[in-house]
Formats: C-alpha cells, structure tokens, sequence
C-alpha cells in the first residue's frame, strides 16, 4: 500500500516535529514541477542535527514503504536533501536556510514567470 501525498507529508513532517526540527515549512509545488508536489523546508540547530533529521527521515520513509531516490548533502551537513520522489526534503542549518531563501523561490512570490 503506498502512501498519498498527504499521509507523505505527515510522516516527514511528524519525524522532523518529534527530533526538534524548528519552522517547518511544506509547499506545494505541483505547478511548478512536473516531477514532485510538495517541498519541506525545515531547520536543524547543528550540523549533526541536520544529518540526524534527515537520516530519520529515510529510515522512517523506507520502513513505510516510500520510495527513496536518494539524500545528498551528508558529506558537509549544512544542507542535506532526501528526495522521496514525490516530496524533496530540504534540512538546512539556520544561516544556510536564511542564505537561499528557499522557500521565497519557491512560492512564487519573487517570479515574474
């Protein structure tokens, strides 16, 4: 049994909640992509917190039967991706998500096109 995208973005949103991710954000991008729907967003306190959310992230999408194409980002820690086909996960330390504004290119908000 696969998972909607809604029960997807629970399971992320939920392990990020409970190892103390701060300010979550998920967007959906359906428009904007024809290869994911959603987007999460969310801050780590440290480097190894980063790493620790978003290995928890794959343990848990994989016990759950989600596809897991891949995480990148580990080596250094300040933005580790886990693409889980559907859902991009983005985990960035504070100054590395204040840096790319992330969410800022995504919304919309900014682009002309």
């Amino acid at each position: 049994m696969s998972l909607n995208l809604k029960q997807q973005l629970k399971v992320v949103t939920q392990t990020i909640d409970e190892l103390k991710g701060e300010d979550i954000v998920t967007l959906k991008v359906l428009d904007q992509s024809a290869d994911i729907e959603a987007i999460v967003v969310a801050t780590g306190r440290s480097v190894a917190h980063v790493r620790g959310i978003a290995n928890n992230i794959k343990i848990e999408a994989k016990r759950l039967g989600m596809k897991v194409s891949g995480i990148e980002g580990t080596e250094t820690g300040h933005w580790v991706l886990v693409d889980l086909a559907e859902v991009v996960v983005h985990i960035m330390t504070e100054k590395t998500r204040e840096f790319y504004k992330l969410e800022r290119l995504w919304s919309g908000s900014d682009n002309d096109e």
